[in-house]
């Protein structure tokens, strides 16, 4: 029995073409529920264009019952398929005798690497029914490679980064959604900034401004679309209208600011102008920023532009989090990111936050 994708739960941001939907950023996915024993889909990428470390990687769950809400879904995924065929067959159950199952997959690689898109699901039983379970809010995360859960699987002076060692559904925001009973959405890319992405300080005297978020935010997937040959098309609110907007950016940015004023003050005016972007975008929605596990050059910085926009805008509800920065003691993950640990820790400071506020 084939399934088609408009009768799935989808999460994340999602790009439909030529019969295929595409869903690429972390977290993003898909969920369904039904009677049977075997379910396979059919999911394209580009693994050509990368080498063995670094292609897509899909994370799959699979629960008993109808469930369907995040908390129904265990920790560790049933499979982890990497996607190093154009087309591959992945089987995402099967059992000899006949099981009701709630089966979802996620991205648990980022989207600036291998990309993912549903072109065919079959099934042999029956398919259920189920709406999207209640939640809470909506929560989009805009963030860098912490936002994507860069190298948690990975050890820091041992190893670097892959696909295989990241996990965004362990990183602090997938984590939040889950303790706030939130619908996430996230938009993030390892190494990007909001005036220049990571440069070495070291060796690099000028900023790398060739990706940068408040240019790639704005679409439903850029990078995909122009992979694909396709002029990028704008995300339309209305497929998802959050409730709160976090922005975590400026890891990347400390690289090349290095306390230089000029450069500071041109990061402050890039956040303001960003938060005025996500607000004309989505007025009803709260904006959140928050900096600090892997430094805290900028969060004064934070502070301040928050500060322009609330006085420019102040009937929007907006907020700082200041993050501590990680701890030895709590493990370090590959190439200096925080550790699942540390995720835990941001996760669970951050959810207080927004349950206080």
């Amino acid at each position: 029995m084939k399934i088609t994708a408009d009768k799935l739960m989808w999460y994340g941001r999602n790009l439909d073409y030529e019969g295929i939907r595409y869903f690429d950023y972390s977290s993003s996915g898909f969920c369904f529920v039904f009677k049977g024993t075997k379910a396979v889909a059919t999911i394209l990428s580009d693994p050509e264009k990368w080498d063995e470390k670094n292609k897509g990687v899909i994370g799959v769950y699979v629960t008993e019952g109808t469930e369907t809400n995040w908390n129904s879904m265990p920790e560790e995924p049933a499979k982890r398929i990497t996607l190093t065929e154009n087309s591959n067959e992945c089987v995402l159950f099967e059992s000899k005798e006949e099981k009701t199952v709630c089966v979802r997959v996620l991205k648990i690689s980022e989207a600036a690497f291998g990309y993912a898109g549903l072109k065919n699901l079959e099934i042999e039983g029956t398919f259920i029914e189920t709406s999207k379970p209640e939640y809470s809010l909506k929560m989009e995360v805009i963030g860098d490679s912490i936002t994507c859960g860069y190298g948690i699987e990975g050890v820091w002076e041992k190893d670097t980064f892959t696909t295989q060692t990241e996990r965004a559904d362990k990183s602090y925001a997938f984590l939040t959604a889950k303790a706030l009973n939130a619908e996430l959405q996230c938009c993030s890319w390892s190494g990007i900034g909001i005036i220049s992405n990571y440069v070495d300080p070291a060796t690099v005297n000028l900023p790398d401004t060739h990706w940068l978020m408040p240019a790639n935010w704005p679409y439903t997937d850029k990078s995909l679309s122009l992979r694909l040959g396709l002029i990028p098309e704008v995300w339309d609110e209305s497929k998802f209208s959050p409730d709160l907007v976090v922005i975590h950016l400026g890891t990347n940015d400390t690289s090349w600011v290095r306390g230089i004023e000029d450069r500071r003050l041109a990061y402050v005016s890039g956040l303001r102008q960003l938060m005025e972007a996500v607000y004309r975008r989505s007025p009803k929605a709260k904006i959140l920023c928050c900096l600090g596990v892997m430094g805290q050059d900028l969060c004064d910085s934070v502070e301040e532009a928050v500060n322009q926009f609330h006085t420019d805008f102040p009937v929007v509800p907006v907020k700082t989090v200041k993050f501590p920065v990680q701890s030895e003691a709590d493990g370090i993950a590959a190439d200096w990111h925080p550790s699942a640990k540390t995720h835990q820790k941001v996760a669970a400071q951050l959810s207080a936050a927004i349950k206080n506020w």
